[in-house]
């Protein structure tokens, strides 16, 4: 059994862990999570290039219903299928298994309409926030940030992963906006520079491919991190939970062992 099974999905990490722990997991089984994520990602980019004429690489030029469009389906399909199916693998690692591709998308799939629903009302919820002045939209993003992810591993109701990820991401608010800043930044430079490269037009052939390339790599890191946030959430509220139902002890009951 090599190191990265022997992960521990029980342990607190800060930001820079959670970030080492994602490197890890990626540079042991770097096929597996480019798979899972080049499968969805892929047939999605060619369906919009094929509908729009527009590459994953374009920087505008569509229009505000199209955009809108795209939008909306990566956060209400694209996003979750790549959630459901990174949990799955990250939960067999955690347990020593190693994630076999047809057995990590199965279970993925298995539990995308659950995911799928609960991200669909925590963007809702949070577009209303946002259009509330704002402030409740970035508290609202916080507090689900890790709705998909509750959703693919409990698999209790879009409901009730909503309440998960907010007790989870209670009182960690700061702890959850470092990390999706830093990713979200990361995301956007690497997007940034591969958009620098003289590729030619956006619907070119080489443009495609290296946009395609490019979706998937942050699209999967970014599903990764998540998935270990979440474990590290639950590793916070653990001693928590554990201290309130368990039965209290007189301090000298030991000496008597």
């Amino acid at each position: 059994m090599d190191d990265v099974q022997r992960i521990d999905l029980k342990q607190e990490r800060s930001i820079g862990a959670i970030f080492a722990a994602t490197l890890r997991l990626y540079r042991h089984y770097p096929l597996l999570f480019a798979l899972l994520a080049l499968a969805v990602i892929a047939p999605f980019d060619l369906a919009v290039l094929a509908l729009t004429g527009y590459g994953p690489l374009r920087n505008g030029g569509e229009s505000a219903g199209t955009a809108l469009l795209v939008f909306l389906l990566r956060g209400s399909l694209i996003a979750p299928l790549i959630s459901a199916l990174h949990m799955q693998a990250v939960l067999a690692i955690g347990e020593g298994r190693r994630p076999r591709l047809g057995t990590v998308a199965r279970q993925g799939l298995a539990v995308l309409p659950m995911v799928a629903a609960a991200e669909i009302m925590a963007n809702i919820g949070i577009a209303l926030g946002f259009v509330a002045l704002i402030v409740p939209g970035i508290i609202l993003s916080l507090r689900w940030a890790v709705v998909a992810q509750a959703a693919a591993l409990e698999q209790r109701g879009w409901l009730e992963s909503l309440r998960s990820s907010g007790r989870l991401t209670a009182t960690y608010y700061m702890h959850v906006l470092g990390l999706t800043l830093t990713t979200g930044l990361i995301g956007f430079a690497v997007t940034r520079a591969a958009r620098a490269v003289p590729l030619g037009d956006s619907s070119a052939a080489g443009s495609v491919a290296v946009g395609i390339a490019v979706d998937s790599v942050i699209a999967s890191l970014v599903a990764l991190t998540l998935a270990i946030l979440y474990f590290d959430l639950k590793a916070r509220h653990e001693p928590i939970d554990q201290r309130t139902s368990a039965p209290r002890e007189h301090p000298h009951l030991r000496d008597l062992d």
